[in-house]
């Protein structure tokens, strides 16, 4: 048996949103100014916002799918 993988879904958002996760800890974690961890920070929350609304996107698309799937429900 052979496992498929599946093209992912908004490659570009998910990419985005992981370096911005990466950078964000990483400035979070090293910066010794308060400035340089803030902006760590906000790039954390920045990264975590676009990763739920990507969660919101899939689940919205999945649910166009099977509407045209099943256009009498």
């Amino acid at each position: 048996m052979t496992l498929v993988m599946a093209r992912l879904p908004h490659p570009r958002i998910i990419g985005s949103a992981l370096a911005l996760l990466v950078a964000g800890v990483v400035l979070a974690a090293v910066g010794g100014n308060v400035v340089v961890m803030a902006v760590g920070w906000t790039l954390f929350g920045t990264a975590l916002v676009i990763l739920v609304s990507l969660v919101f996107l899939l689940v919205g698309e999945s649910e166009d799918r099977d509407r045209l799937r099943n256009p009498r429900g």
